[in-house]
């Protein structure tokens, strides 16, 4: 075999091996692309795991806590003593700033989503006349419904 006919031999090799070596290093860069994307979406996967356990166990510590409140609020109802509110308003706030707020209810129209009817009174018919127990949102989730009185028409005529 002559020097030309080997050096087209070699060459012919070559760009079958750079050709091959191509081919593997964008099957090698395709992986690696794909392995990077699953492990960013594990991260965001995992930190959004977290993000929700925290909120369940937060969830779970104000509701187990909401009793104590409703303990001061009926307590304020009864005493004269200025403190109390500000302790009340308070512990309000803190609720406010971990995303929990109090359910308007009184002088609404009753809402069977957020609220529970617990007796019906004279008034205006479908209206909450007065509340038993304060209720709670946990960024636009129940925690707990609140317990009301509605109004009935019904009531009305009775008498």
């Amino acid at each position: 075999m002559t020097d030309e006919g080997k050096t087209k031999k070699t060459d012919d090799k070559s760009k079958k091996e750079i050709e091959e070596l191509k081919i593997k290093i964008e099957e090698l860069d395709n992986k690696y692309k794909r392995a990077l994307a699953d492990y960013l979406n594990l991260e965001k996967r995992v930190g959004q795991e977290q993000r929700d356990w925290i909120v369940k166990a937060n969830r779970q510590l104000i509701i187990r806590l909401l009793p104590i409140l409703d303990t001061l609020m009926l307590a304020g109802e009864h005493v004269k003593d200025e403190s109390l509110p500000l302790s009340i308003k308070q512990f309000l706030d803190i609720l406010k700033s971990e995303g929990v707020q109090r359910i308007e209810t009184v002088g609404q129209e009753f809402n069977p989503r957020t609220m529970q009817c617990v007796e019906t009174i004279e008034g205006e018919e479908g209206k909450v006349m007065s509340e038993i127990r304060a209720g709670f949102l946990m960024q636009e989730e129940i925690l707990r419904a609140a317990l009301v009185r509605v109004g009935s028409a019904k009531q009305n005529q009775k008498e």
